[in-house]
């Protein structure tokens, strides 16, 4: 089902891990996201995508056959568990664009919890505001240390402008202590992705609101979605590694694996 693992190449062109800055720290802590530009190169993506095309027409429930009660939480659309259909793509747990943020948002013992390849085609009328861990009025933070108990990196294939079906994000929603009805496409203050290029990384907070815009375009949105936890997060429902992803990953893949039998529950933030 997957495909050749002997077809490698290098994890795009950055030759060291990038440290964060004062000015990210900052934007991550008030806004809550991080627009990383060009963070994976040309030939990294095309690859991408080339193995998800490969994997088109998989048998999604013979695939999960081992997990029936855990399918009905995966997303499919068209694919959850990427890492367990290939492999390969295991690099994005700890990928070099973005393995220098994971430590400061989440702690240095950072957890796998979910992972999906979503595609948002022609037509899609656009999704609901939502949260994937509650809001906190410190932004999860303490003591000028990140306490984030859900982090998601959107590994973006695809290049994304007005129309396209674009992510979008209520900056500072995640510390916000004021309700507002989320029943409505537009909220004050909200930013939309739309000038997004194939190769970009987005990495934010969960506990901002969030939401997929409308696709008015003829392309489909592709995007590789990898979520992360702190040390003590647990997997989500569904998407326990497989034993034999477990065992093709490097040991520092294995590590951020290795909550697998620990089963996601929010954890409290003081």
């Amino acid at each position: 089902m997957a495909t050749n693992p002997a077809a490698q190449i290098a994890p795009s062109v950055i030759t060291s891990i990038p440290g964060i800055t004062g000015d990210q720290r900052f934007l991550f802590d008030t806004v809550g996201y991080l627009h990383l530009r060009g963070a994976m190169a040309g030939d990294e993506v095309a690859e991408s995508l080339r193995r998800i095309d490969a994997l088109a027409g998989t048998d999604l429930a013979a695939f999960n056959a081992d997990r029936p009660d855990g399918m009905a939480k995966q997303l499919n659309r068209p694919f959850s568990r990427i890492l367990d259909l290939d492999p390969w793509f295991l690099r994005f747990l700890d990928h070099p664009a973005s393995c220098g943020f994971l430590p400061e948002f989440l702690g240095p013992d950072y957890r796998h919890i979910d992972n999906d390849v979503l595609y948002t085609i022609p037509g899609y009328p656009g999704g609901g505001w939502h949260r994937g861990v509650s809001r906190h009025d410190t932004g999860h933070m303490r003591g000028g240390a990140f306490l984030c108990p859900m982090v998601k990196v959107f590994h973006c294939l695809t290049d994304v402008g007005p129309g396209g079906g674009a992510f979008v994000v209520v900056p500072g929603s995640h510390k916000s202590n004021v309700d507002i009805p989320i029943d409505r496409a537009d909220l004050p203050g909200q930013h939309v992705f739309d000038d997004v290029h194939a190769g970009d990384f987005i990495i934010f907070n969960e506990a901002v609101l969030h939401n997929g815009t409308a696709n008015r375009s003829a392309a489909t949105r592709k995007t590789l979605i990898v979520n992360f936890g702190r040390a003590d997060a647990g997997v989500w429902e569904g998407y326990a590694p497989a034993d034999r992803t477990f065992a093709a990953a490097t040991p520092r893949q294995r590590r951020i694996l290795d909550n697998r039998d620990h089963a996601w529950t929010e954890p409290s933030i003081p």
